[in-house]
C-alpha cells in the first residue's frame, strides 16, 4: 500500500491495542519506525482529534471504497465489527473522517466468532470492489458490491471457506491440512491464471495435555473455474 501516494511501498498493521501503525518506505527500501496513525481534529474544540482505535485487535486495509482516487481505511476489530473511515484530505496526505459500521443486506458486518480480518478485491471481476472478510472461526467470505463504484452497497455474506469444526489437537497443529481459526485474507492472483486466488494467515491456540500451544501458517487456496468458489493448494 502506497499510502501517500510517493511511489513507495508502505506497510500498515493493527494492533491487539486496536491501534493502527504506519511504517513507511525510506528511500534504501527498508522501513522508518513506527508511526501511530491519526484523525485530524475538527471543530473549535479539535474534537475528534487522537490515535484511530475502533475497537481492540484490529486489522486495517487501505482501498479507494468511493473511486475518488484517493485511499479510505477499512478496519476490523476482535468484536468482528468492520468499520470504514473516508478519507477526507488528499491522495497524498490522508485525513480520515469519523469511523461507520459497514453494513451488509442492510446489517452490519459481525465476523463469525469474531476477530474481523477485512480485505478489499473485486472478486467477481465487475469492476467494483467487493470486501472480503476472514473471521475467528477460521471462515472466510465475499461481500458483493450490488451498488457502484461509487456508492458501494455490500450483499449478505456468501462463504468461500468453511469454519474449522472443534477444538484443535496435536495432530492438526503437527499436520495442518487447512487454515484454522481466526483467518486473515488477502485476494491476489497467485499461480497467474487470470484468476484471484485468496491468501490466508491463520492463528490457533490449543491445548495438548498439560500444555497450551500456540500455530500460525499461511495458507494458499487456488480458485477454481467457479467465481465464488476455491479450493486448498496442493
Amino acid at each position: 500500500m502506497d499510502y501517500n501516494n510517493d511511489g513507495s511501498m508502505d506497510l500498515l498493521t493493527g494492533s491487539i491495542s486496536g491501534r493502527l501503525y504506519l511504517y513507511r518506505r525510506k528511500p534504501n527500501r527498508t522501513f522508518a519506525a513506527p508511526e501511530t496513525l491519526k484523525r485530524e481534529g475538527s471543530g473549535l474544540l479539535g474534537m475528534g482529534a487522537g490515535a484511530i482505535n475502533v475497537g481492540a485487535g484490529s486489522a486495517a486495509v487501505m482501498a479507494d471504497w468511493f473511486n475518488r482516487g484517493k485511499l479510505d481505511l477499512i478496519i476490523g476489530t476482535g468484536a468482528g465489527k468492520v468499520s470504514l473511515l473516508p478519507n477526507e484530505g488528499a491522495r497524498e496526505a490522508p485525513q480520515f473522517g469519523r469511523p461507520e459500521v459497514l453494513k451488509a443486506d442492510g446489517k452490519p458486518i459481525e465476523a463469525d466468532g469474531g476477530v474481523a480480518g477485512p480485505s478489499v478485491a473485486d472478486w467477481d471481476g465487475d469492476g467494483k470492489l467487493d470486501l472480503l472478510v476472514g473471521c475467528g472461526s477460521g471462515r472466510v467470505v465475499w461481500h458483493r458490491n450490488l451498488g457502484t463504484k461509487e456508492s458501494p452497497r455490500l450483499a449478505g455474506a456468501v462463504t468461500l471457506i468453511d469454519p474449522i469444526e472443534g477444538e484443535l489437537d496435536a495432530e492438526q497443529l503437527d499436520r495442518p491440512t487447512r487454515s484454522a481459526h481466526n483467518a486473515k485474507v488477502c485476494a491476489a492472483d497467485w499461480n497467474g491464471d487470470g484468476r484471484l486466488d485468496l491468501i490466508v494467515g491463520d492463528y490457533a491456540l490449543a491445548k495438548v495435555g498439560d500444555q497450551y500451544r500456540v500455530h500460525g501458517w499461511v495458507w494458499v487456496y487456488l480458485r477454481k473455474a467457479d467465481t465464488t468458489q476455491t479450493k486448498r493448494a496442493e
